[in-house]
């Protein structure tokens, strides 16, 4: 395992000792029921003793999430002061979890959440975490919140109490790349909780049962799913993404400075942000627009789109949206481009926007 995490931290000493009884319940609060941020990243990434009490602590916070309703709570571990926060439910999977006990069901369902959100690079991404499984279907079934979320990653499935994860391919996979998640994609790159093992493809590994929204689309999700040696999970959760790139995770940011929720604000007045695997489909020619999402203080900045050929795409001419952020779209020349590629944004007078929130090429 390469893995800076001792074997007993990151799979069931660690997992075991994560939600201490009793639970602490304070009121509900309105969370949306299946859009969650990921961002759960992957040891690799800890070097350190006080980061590795740091992915503690974010393995706790996600592990309460996704086995907690959203009117129960955990106490966090305590800071160095002493305080200790609460970490609030969401999703409700094993609420049963809260009276210390998680038989072989329970660790399933809360293992298939934590898998499907971790992410070796631990950026934060907006999802949509889907199931049909008789388990799990009252919470994580389909339905019109999910259109925003076309895109089909793959199916996640395991127990992490026994330091086993699995990862099938979806249709769209090669979405996952453009927005920073990969342990669908290239489930080898992933470990941490436990080493990701290779499923296939989800049509191959997984029962499916596909749900249709009320713009024709189709939102299938998995039932049940086999890993390699051909024994069936019951607790699967089938992930979906959006076409929308976070700003602020863009691979390289230059006269820019990082901002909350995943944006990015221009500091200098040229500035540039490079995103990798950004991808334009099959057959070249389905993109035809590019979309900031964004708040720009005034009007005259400019934002070009570059290939990493040298190939302009187009110009967006920023207009002034005060305050609040609002989409500003543009038409762009990328006939004959397909696949996934680098894609390099210029910014002029960048100062005067404030804030970029998302990128989007349609």
């Amino acid at each position: 395992m390469c893995s800076l995490f001792p074997t007993s931290i990151i799979a069931a000493g660690l997992i075991a000792a994560l939600v201490p009884a009793p639970f602490l319940v304070e009121a509900p609060r309105a969370e949306p029921a299946r859009v969650i941020i990921n961002g759960l990243p992957t040891a690799q990434s800890t070097v350190a003793a006080q980061q590795q009490s740091e992915f503690q602590a974010m393995l706790l916070k996600y592990a309460a999430r996704c086995a907690l309703r959203s009117d129960q709570s955990l106490d966090g571990p305590p800071d160095a002061g002493g305080h200790v926060d609460k970490l609030p439910g969401m999703l409700g999977l094993a609420p049963e979890w809260r009276d210390g006990t998680c038989d072989r069901s329970c660790q399933e369902k809360v293992s298939s959440c934590l898998i499907a959100l971790i992410n070796r690079t631990g950026k934060h991404v907006q999802l949509s975490l889907l199931s049909t499984a008789p388990s799990l279907a009252a919470t994580l079934s389909p339905n019109e919140d999910d259109l925003g979320f076309p895109h089909q990653e793959g199916a996640f499935f395991g127990n992490v109490f026994s330091g086993e994860a699995y990862a099938c391919r979806g249709r769209d996979v090669e979405k996952a790349a453009q927005v920073k998640r990969f342990c669908a994609l290239e489930p080898a790159s992933c470990t941490g909780l436990a080493e990701f093992a290779d499923a296939g493809r989800c049509e191959d590994a997984c029962e499916m049962r596909c749900t249709r929204l009320s713009d024709g689309s189709e939102r299938c999700a998995a039932t049940s799913c086999k890993d390699p040696q051909g024994r069936r999970w019951s607790s699967p959760i089938t992930t979906y993404l959006r076409n929308r790139i976070e700003a602020g995770n863009a691979d390289q940011l230059d006269g820019t400075r990082a901002a909350k929720n995943e944006a990015f604000e221009p500091s200098a007045k040229l500035s540039a942000a490079r995103f990798e695997r950004v991808d334009f489909g099959r057959g070249g020619g389905n993109v035809r627009t590019f979309t900031a999402h964004l708040a720009a203080h005034r009007a005259g900045a400019r934002i070009e789109v570059w290939l990493e050929d040298g190939k302009r795409l187009g110009v967006l001419d920023v207009k002034r949206t005060g305050d609040a952020e609002q989409d500003e779209t543009v038409s762009i020349d990328a006939r004959g481009v397909s696949g996934t590629h680098s894609v390099l944004l210029k910014l002029f007078d960048a100062t005067k926007i404030g804030r970029i929130s998302t990128i989007e090429f349609r």
